[in-house]
């Protein structure tokens, strides 16, 4: 859809939509030349079949968490600061936030990458390390070993997590969602791949995971 707007000067507004989910308007000043209006860059990350959730964390977190998610998962549990989200097929999603006194954003990260992949037989696929204002994050998919905590029911198990330690008001908070599901359930997987980059820490989107 093309609407034409006449404006003093010879000039001409031009606004143009295009179809489909969560395109931005572009907004372009024609001058009569040949040069196209400026196309804003699409930088949505809500998947087609979600809707960006903000999760309920309570008064203790101040950090605000958001990510995309379909209406197949159930919020059954949750308390200050920790929610978790199940499917009937038992994947499941925990988001945790709390005040880490005595830590730093790096020691934060560093402790994760142990407790997460503490045994052998469990690897890391993908992973990014980044910056965010306050802190600093870490993203991942990896292969977890039966033995893990974060396996499901002592399966081998894939986990799609981004964890953070993030400062507010001068505390600092670690920040974490971690999808896990079966290792051979990868319809599943396909969908935490697709929901791990929508996952914002203080209105921050987090670098997706890359190749190890």
């Amino acid at each position: 859809m093309v609407l034409g707007l006449s404006l003093s000067g010879c000039s001409a507004l031009r606004v143009s939509t295009a179809e489909g989910d969560s395109r931005p308007v572009s907004v372009g000043i024609n001058d009569g030349s040949k040069e196209e209006p400026h196309q804003e860059p699409d930088t949505s990350v809500i998947p087609s079949g979600m809707t960006e959730v903000t999760v309920d964390l309570g008064p203790e977190c101040p950090i605000k968490v958001q990510m995309a998610m379909d209406g197949r998962w159930n919020d059954d549990l949750a308390y200050d600061s920790y929610q978790l989200y199940t499917r009937d097929d038992g994947s499941i999603i925990t988001v945790n936030c709390y005040r880490a006194e005595g830590e730093t954003a790096q020691s934060i990260i560093d402790t994760a990458q142990e407790q997460t992949f503490g045994e052998s037989r469990s690897s890391i696929l993908e992973e990014t390390s980044g910056t965010v204002s306050g802190g600093g994050y870490w993203t991942v998919h990896g292969l977890l070993a039966r033995q893990e905590v974060r396996a499901i029911d002592q399966t081998e198990s894939v986990l799609y997590g981004a964890i953070a330690g993030i400062s507010d008001n001068g505390r600092l908070y670690k920040v974490s969602v971690e999808m896990v599901t079966v290792a051979h359930n990868q319809s599943v997987a396909d969908l935490f791949a697709q929901m791990l980059p929508s996952v914002s820490f203080a209105d921050q989107v987090l670098e997706p995971p890359a190749p190890s």
